[in-house]
């Protein structure tokens, strides 16, 4: 009697739909999904510290969450997790008789009551009646899926490369929603649908100053835009949902040269990709220039290209070492290993950010309240405020990239909450790093103390990463 092969047939429906969600609220656990509400409160808090020290209300200055910080804020969470669950293999479950498109349904609703959750906390703190409460946690809510999903949709397609991109366009579809908010023509302008609904909520202008009482954005209907948003967040889903079969892209092998250490390190950089990205920036900020001014184009450089751009090339350096990171801290020149990979970042760094500068402020008109051109200034704090972000992000990156992404959109989004404001002008500029390229343009007799606090703090944290190399193995997983 020949023997037959043992078959199985797969029946995905065999397990309950109960155990994928107690699988999600499992998998959440310690992620940023499950700080999520924390964060939020953190937001509200701060928005209530500003609302007392200028003329608006705490849900007016809680807009600068719902205008910049949320969208790149879902993208992340939705990129971090995805690429945390494809590093463990899915816990295990992807060679098991599941579903995928019920595993992405159920943490869909993990993410979505986490930031509901968040959400209705934050409400809580900061509206004045029940009506504005519940439309803003529920618009906020809905917005946040929208962008997770957009992350989400966005690894399907280009795993690994989602980790910078979603952040990054979910900042730009921000920035451009903010610019055509009042366009007669947004319903055609999804980049609006996400920012219209929030003005009237907030009780703002698209530049988030409180709106007086005959503004014609009390006259915007939250529905419409709304729903549309939901639409595309919808569409979004259905693109990951459609793609949920992809295979796994495993980490692959890179080039290492052996006949010199720099040379070995070099040969690993993501320089294609990096010299890409600097001439989309580089192109953006002169077309910015060209249909706006050059005020616009200093501001995109200073609070979003600046920052982002150091912080993508500071993460990107330390994960492509990390796979060799274990055989390197065996080489005898292991203690140069830190300050040779700073030294390759700046390389290119600094070059690219000073051409920006000249590119956006060059031949621009004088400041009004100096009388001087800033763009000079700009040129010299850009590339040391460059020097700080890589050394900060560089080193929280080791420990994990998720923190370090955070910590450089938060720090981020509170330098443009104090250094784009007239907050600038008190003691607070001091904890703007992130933004001092503007804020040397209002007032450039800072700039000795600039330079001066942007070598001490790089040379701490530079120093602080070298004498740690060693101890980075341990969070490699």
């Amino acid at each position: 009697m020949s023997a037959q092969p043992h078959t199985r047939t797969l029946n995905t429906r065999a397990v309950p739909t109960r155990h994928y969600f107690r699988a999600e609220l499992l998998r959440a656990k310690w992620s940023l999904t499950m700080f999520l509400p924390i964060i939020m409160v953190a937001i509200a808090l701060v928005s209530m510290v500003f609302s007392r020290g200028v003329d608006a209300t705490a849900m007016a200055s809680a807009h600068i969450y719902s205008l910049i910080l949320l969208p790149p804020l879902a993208a992340i969470t939705s990129v971090i997790g995805q690429n945390r669950e494809e590093k463990l293999r899915q816990g295990g479950l992807i060679w098991r008789n599941i579903s995928s498109t019920r595993v992405l349904l159920a943490r869909a609703a993990t993410v979505i009551a986490s930031t509901a959750l968040g959400h209705a906390l934050m409400a809580t703190l900061l509206a004045r009646s029940v009506s504005t409460a519940l439309q803003f946690t529920i618009f906020n809510t809905l917005s946040f899926f929208v962008f997770w999903a957009f992350g989400l949709a966005l690894w399907r397609l280009v795993p690994r490369a989602a980790l910078f991109l979603a952040p990054l366009t979910a900042i730009a579809w921000a920035i451009a929603g903010t610019l055509d908010a009042m366009s007669p023509n947004w319903q055609v302008l999804p980049w609006t649908w996400a920012i219209r609904p929030t003005l009237p909520i907030h009780g703002v202008q698209a530049n988030s100053i409180t709106a007086p009482a005959d503004s014609e954005i009390w006259d915007i209907a939250i529905l419409p835009p709304a729903l549309l948003h939901l639409l595309l967040g919808l569409g979004f889903f259905a693109i990951a949902l459609a793609a949920h079969g992809k295979s796994l892209s495993l980490p692959t092998g890179r080039e290492r040269s052996t006949s010199s250490l720099s040379h070995g390190m070099s040969a690993t950089l993501p320089w294609r990709t990096w010299w890409s990205l600097a001439a989309l920036m580089l192109a953006g900020l002169a077309v910015v220039r060209v249909v706006w001014n050059p005020e616009y184009a200093l501001g995109l450089l200073s609070f979003v290209c600046v920052p982002t751009a150091t912080t993508v090339v500071a993460i990107m350096t330390w994960t492509s070492q990390a796979d060799a990171w274990p055989a390197l801290m065996y080489r005898r020149s292991r203690g140069s290993i830190t300050l040779r990979l700073f030294a390759l970042d700046m390389a290119f760094l600094v070059p690219v950010l000073v051409v920006a500068v000249i590119i956006s402020g060059a031949g621009g008109e004088t400041n009004g309240q100096t009388g001087i051109n800033p763009w000079p200034y700009q040129a010299v704090i850009a590339p040391l405020v460059t020097a700080m972000i890589v050394a900060v992000t560089g080193l929280i990156a080791r420990r994990s990239v998720a923190a370090a992404i955070f910590a450089s959109v938060a720090l981020g989004g509170w330098a443009v909450m104090v250094g784009g404001d007239v907050l600038s002008a008190s003691p607070l500029w001091w904890t703007s790093e992130w933004g001092w390229t503007w804020v040397v343009r209002d007032y450039p007799e800072r700039w000795p103390l600039m330079v001066l606090v942007s070598a001490i703090v790089t040379g701490a944290f530079v120093a602080w990463a070298r004498a740690t190399s060693l101890k980075a193995i341990r969070f490699l997983s």
